[in-house]
C-alpha cells in the first residue's frame, strides 16, 4: 500500500520499507527513512514475551531475544517476515513522526525536529494497524487495529504501557481527535461513526448513523461539524455532538479516501475524494456553509484515470496540485494534476517525477484490494423459497 500526504512544506511518500520527504516544487529531498528488514535489530520486542528465567544457563535454550524475534516476525521457527509500512502520520506540532508496519507489527516513533528523523522507540503491536492519529497537543498517538481495538501510546514516556481506550466490533478505517481533545471520532466497516468522550472513553457521547456501507474517511469542518464518505456512494455532513445529519450528497461511486482543505476562513472547503473502481477516479467538490449554517456542495469536477494498466491507489492535495500515486506493471507511478480543473499539470519541473520513480525503482507496488471492505451478502431466502415451492408442488401432485 502506498502512503502519500502533504505536510507543509513536505510531500511524504512511503512504500514498503522506504519513506521520502520531498519538496514538491523542486528536485530537493529533505530526508529519507528506510526501515531495517528486521525490526528486532532496532529494538522491537514481542508484545507477550515472558521474562527470562534468572537461573537459566542452558546454552541450548532459545534466548529471550530469539523468542522476541520469532514472535515479532509471526514465525515460531525464527524466520523473519519482511517489514512494510502501513500508515504514516505527523504530529500537529510537527515534532514527531509515527508510522506503523506490517509483517513485523510495530509502532515506530521518530523525533523529526531538530533531529534528522531520530528514532525514539519501536513498540510491538498485537495486531495489524488500520488507522493512526495524534492528539492535538502531540502528547500521544492513537492506533486502531484490524479487530477494532484502539490503543493510546505516550510520546513523552516511550516506556509507558499502552492504554486500551475502547473497541469496535469491526475494523476501524479512520480516527479523528477533536482539537479540544474532548472527543475521539472513529468510523468502521459496520457503517457506524462513533463519538467517544475523552478521557472517559467508557462513555459514548453519540453515534452518527445513516450510512449503508463502510465509512472510509472522516474530516472536521468547524467546531461541531463532521464530514464522512462511504462505500454507499454518499458524502454526509453531521453535527457530531448531537449525532444529527446536516447534508447528504450522492457520489458517482463508493468513496474510499478523503482529503480536504479549508478555504475562506473555514466557510468553504475543497474536498478530494478517491472512488472505488470508477472511470472518474477522483472527485473534486467545493463545500460551502451558508448564512443559515446549512452546508451545500456548490461545484464538482473529476480527475479521470488514464486508459491502460495504471490506476489510482492514494493521493495528496498540496497548494494548487493533486499528487496521485498508482501502479504501473507493479512499480510505483506518481502523477500530478491541477486542483482547479483536474487536468494533468504541465508546470512540474522536468525530471522531478523521474527522480521519485528512481527512488522506488526496486520496490514492488501492488494496489490494495479494497473489495474486501464491502459487506458480503448472501441470498439464502431465494433458495429456501424455491425448495419450499417444490415441496408444495410435490405434495399437490401426490394428492
Amino acid at each position: 500500500m502506498v502512503t502519500i500526504f502533504y505536510a507543509e512544506p513536505e510531500l511524504v511518500i512511503g512504500l514498503n520499507r522506504k519513506i521520502l520527504f520531498l519538496n514538491p516544487n523542486d528536485l530537493q529531498i529533505f530526508k529519507e527513512i528506510e526501515l531495517s528488514k528486521d525490526l528486532t535489530t532496532c529494538g522491537l520486542k514481542s508484545a507477550d514475551e515472558p521474562p527470562p528465567a534468572a537461573n537459566d544457563t542452558n546454552e541450548t535454550t532459545i534466548t529471550s531475544d530469539e523468542k522476541a524475534a520469532a514472535a515479532a516476525s509471526g514465525n515460531a521457527g525464527g524466520a523473519v517476515v519482511e517489514v512494510s509500512i502501513q500508515q504514516v502520520c505527523y504530529s500537529p506540532d510537527r515534532q514527531f513522526l509515527a508510522l506503523t508496519t506490517a509483517g513485523q507489527k510495530a509502532l515506530l516513533l521518530y523525533k523529526s525536529r531538530p533531529e534528522h528523523a531520530k528514532l525514539l522507540s519501536v513498540r510491538s503491536l498485537a495486531r495489524a494497524s488500520s488507522a493512526l492519529a495524534f492528539a492535538s497537543d502531540s502528547s500521544s498517538v492513537l492506533v486502531a487495529d484490524k479487530t477494532g481495538d484502539c490503543y493510546q501510546y505516550d510520546c513523552c514516556d516511550v516506556e509507558a504501557t499502552p492504554r486500551m481506550l475502547f473497541g469496535h466490533l469491526s475494523i476501524v478505517y479512520d480516527i479523528l481527535w477533536t482539537p479540544d481533545q474532548g472527543h475521539i471520532i472513529t468510523c468502521d466497516r459496520d457503517d457506524k461513526i462513533r463519538v467517544t468522550n475523552y478521557p472517559a472513553t467508557y462513555d459514548i457521547h453519540s453515534y452518527c448513523l445513516g450510512h449503508k456501507e463502510f465509512v472510509s474517511s472522516l474530516g472536521l469542518l468547524q467546531e461541531r461539524d463532521l464530514i464522512s464518505v462511504s462505500g454507499d456512494k454518499t458524502l454526509r455532513v453531521w453535527n457530531y455532538i448531537e449525532g444529527k445529519q446536516l447534508l447528504e450528497h450522492e457520489l458517482p461511486a463508493p468513496a474510499v479516501r478523503l482529503q480536504m482543505d479549508a478555504l475562506e476562513g473555514g466557510k468553504r472547503y475543497q474536498l478530494a475524494i478517491l472512488f472505488y473502481d470508477h472511470s472518474d477516479a477522483l472527485g473534486l467538490y467545493d463545500l460551502e456553509r451558508s448564512a443559515d449554517q446549512s452546508w451545500s456542495v456548490v461545484s464538482e469536477r473529476f480527475v479521470r484515470a488514464d486508459a491502460g494498466s495504471w490506476n489510482f491507489s492514494n493521493f495528496a492535495i498540496a497548494d494548487n496540485r493533486i499528487y496521485v500515486a498508482g501502479a504501473t506493471d507493479e512499480r510505483l507511478s506518481l502523477r500530478v494534476y491541477n486542483r482547479n480543473d483536474g487536468e494533468a499539470a504541465t508546470s512540474v519541473p522536468a525530471g522531478w517525477l523521474d527522480m521519485v520513480h528512481e527512488q522506488f525503482s526496486e520496490d514492488v507496488c501492488i494496489p490494495e484490494d479494497l473489495s474486501v471492505w464491502f459487506k458480503k451478502r448472501y441470498d439464502n431466502i431465494s433458495e429456501y423459497m424455491e425448495r419450499k415451492k417444490r415441496r408444495i408442488e410435490d405434495k399437490q401432485q401426490k394428492c
